[in-house]
């Protein structure tokens, strides 16, 4: 009978990087109920001791991983709104990071956010994120917008599409060509510069 190889020792440089990115494997598989700090440091090949040195929790590791999923929304947002039209170059960006990292979208916009304020990581990369959909959506150009209708229906429109995307209700095949669409046909916000 074969005995089971034992985890190699672990022999990366960064080990809360390569306990977010077996987290993310883990998010991709199978959802966040799925993610545990064991589970992930078995993947590393490193002991559930080690993990607790960096992660309090499956929550503080689940809140890491989020503030890494917004950190990187928000730099595809930001990359996007450089073309012709900003709102939908922002708009395709939130619906493409969506059915590209489905798992982490989920996480992200799931109940981990409504203790954000728990965790200052997680709360800061999140409203960087948002700041980024009311700037656009606003029209104004510099400084952080309070929340307005056009800000908050743009994010409410996105996500809502992401939504129906990632959860197969419109077929990922014309996800980008639909949001397209659904995005040029809705209102403009005027452009003008802060005061």
């Amino acid at each position: 009978m074969d005995e089971a190889p034992a985890p190699r020792p672990y022999r990366h440089g960064n080990l809360p990087n390569a306990l977010r990115a077996a987290a993310r494997a883990i998010l991709d598989e199978s959802g966040p109920q799925d993610v545990g700090l064991r589970e992930s440091a078995r993947r590393v090949g490193v002991s559930a001791t080690a993990a607790y040195r960096h992660f309090s929790s499956k929550e503080d590791l689940l809140a890491s991983v989020a503030a890494e999923g917004f950190r990187e929304l928000t730099a595809a947002m930001e990359a996007a709104v450089n073309g012709p039209d900003p709102l939908i170059g922002l708009g395709l960006a939130y619906v493409e990071f969506a059915l590209q990292k489905r798992g982490l979208f989920r996480l992200m916009f799931g109940p981990i956010l409504v203790e954000r304020g728990k965790y200052p990581a997680l709360n800061e990369a999140a409203n960087a994120a948002f700041d980024c959909v009311q700037r656009v959506a606003s029209g104004v150009e510099g400084g952080r917008q309070e929340e307005n209708a056009s800000s908050m229906a743009a994010w409410g429109l996105v996500h809502g599409l992401s939504a129906l995307f990632i959860d197969d209700l419109v077929p990922e095949s014309r996800a980008r060509e639909i949001a397209e669409e659904i995005l040029q046909a809705g209102p403009r916000p005027e452009h003008r510069p802060a005061a």
